[in-house]
């Protein structure tokens, strides 16, 4: 999915994450922030070539589900406040311009555990 939005978001969701490595050496490093810029490029995939909101809701599910699991390794410091935002925005919005959902539903919470 290119959408200049969700591009925005992925950049300082990225940043942030790396940003922080430096300045408090946190639970996670490099290669887990580049596993969950990749959940979320699969998933934005995924979700442009779905093709209804059950087909979705799965993607959204699975992905979320890696994100649970990827923020567990990693002490759960991998996925704070600012970011659990920016990566729901991103699922959110993604789901909102398919048609799927409306943009302030979040569609992560059933399975959210960030």
């Amino acid at each position: 999915m290119d959408n200049p939005e969700i591009k925005e978001i992925q950049a300082r969701l990225e940043g942030g994450m790396l940003d922080y490595i430096d300045a408090a050496q946190p639970e996670y490093d490099q290669r887990d922030v580049a596993t969950c810029m990749q959940l979320l490029s699969r998933y934005l995939n995924e979700m442009e070539n779905a093709e209804s909101r059950e087909e979705a809701m799965r993607v959204v599910e699975r992905t979320v589900l890696a994100l649970n699991d990827l923020n567990e390794k990693c002490a759960y410091a991998l996925i704070e406040t600012d970011q659990r935002e920016d990566i729901a925005e991103i699922i959110i919005l993604a789901g909102h311009f398919k048609g799927f959902n409306a943009r302030e539903e979040d569609i992560t919470e059933e399975w959210r555990d960030w």
